[in-house]
Parts: C-alpha cells; structure tokens; sequence
C-alpha cells in the first residue's frame, strides 16, 4: 500500500504576538492592556506579572466570567458588554483579545472615572450613567465590581456617550442562592448600584477639590 500523499512541508508554530517593548495604553494593578499589533480595534488584556498566580487568576476569571454570560443565551446582555475575540499566545503570556473602545476622533475611550474627573457630569453624561443603571436592572446583572475605572465612556461626535462595561463582568459567587432566592438579587444589584453612586459622588468632589486648588 503505497504511503500517504504529504501535504506539504509542516507549517512552522506560530509566534507568540510580540508586546513587549509596547506601551500598554491603559495599567491595572493585576493586568496591562496593549492595542493589538495587527488590528487597532482590538486590545490584549495580559497579566502584569505573568509568574504572580494572582494576576493569572484575575485573567482565568474574566474568561470563566464571559463564557457563562454567553450561556444565557441574551443577545442584549452584551449591549455594553465588549466582544471577546479568544485568547492568544504573547511574549508576555496568554492575552485575551477583546474589542477595543474608540471615541469619534480615533481616540482610545478613557474609563468613567477619568472622563468624571476631567469634565464633571455634564448633563448627556448624567442620562448615560443613568441608562447604564437601567440595564443592568433589566438585565438583573449582579456584576463582580461596577466601578467608574472598570466602565469606559465612549464619546461621540454629538458630545453624547455610551458606557461599556469592560470587566468585572459577572459575580458568580452568589450564582445560585440568587437563582433560588431572586429578591436576594434584587438586594444584591441595589447595594452594588448605591456603591456605584456614592463612588461616582467621590469623583465629583475629587473634581471640584482639584478645580479649588
């Protein structure tokens, strides 16, 4: 029996995307995030420090977290949730490739805080934050940590905005006692959303010490 037919020579591994020398454009403590090379609206989420286990865990989690939203099977759970492209091997250790947020200039979006900090709450962003809230209790999203620094606001050329929620995505740590007992979710969206407010609050004070100085 005569051997196979080769295909060809064997296509040689593909090389880890290069970051490193790169300046990520935005620093978390556990995780940087880098444009991605080869697509400027896409970003890589990497652990800081790929041999800390706390940094490796906070990147396990966002996927674990994105892959039971996708099992709800909503459509619109995603409306403010960016699109998880996979993960992909670095030179900094295994990325997760997500959407990456833009204003009308071509700008990377800034997070709430930072747009809070600079701007105040002007009045399109007030009804944006106030939108923002209205979703997650339509969704009934427990999220693990709406903070300002963990939403982006994304401007448009009408000085209107829209938040995207861009980690923190999902507490499964009260996955079933709220699936059981729903007004414990009820209590559980309520407190996350009056922390979300009284952080947003610090902000504004923040603002107007720095405006005073």
């Amino acid at each position: 029996m005569p051997p196979p037919k080769s295909s060809g020579p064997p296509k040689p591994p593909a090389r880890p995307l290069a970051l490193a020398g790169r300046e990520p454009f935005a620093r978390g403590r556990r995780r940087h995030c880098y444009v991605h090379p080869d697509d400027p609206d896409l970003c890589v989420k990497v652990a800081a420090d790929a041999g800390d286990e706390r940094c490796l865990r906070e990147q396990a989690r966002d996927l674990r977290n994105y892959r039971w939203l996708r099992s709800l099977g909503s459509d619109s759970v995603f409306d403010r949730i960016p699109a998880v492209e996979g993960t992909v091997d670095t030179d900094l250790g295994e990325g997760i490739v997500m959407r990456l947020y833009r204003d009308h200039d071509g700008r990377i979006s800034r997070n709430l805080a930072q747009v809070i900090v600079e701007r105040g709450l002007p009045p399109p962003l007030v009804r944006e934050i106030d939108a923002l809230k209205r979703w997650l209790w339509k969704e009934r999203l427990l999220t693990r940590d709406t903070a300002p620094y963990n939403v982006v606001a994304v401007r448009s050329p009408d000085d209107r905005w829209q938040l995207m929620i861009i980690e923190g995505w999902a507490n499964l740590r009260y996955r079933w006692v709220t699936w059981l007992h729903p007004l414990v979710k009820d209590r559980l969206i309520a407190r996350q959303l009056g922390k979300f407010d009284r952080r947003v609050s610090k902000l504004v004070e923040r603002r107007i010490r720095n405006r005073a100085q």
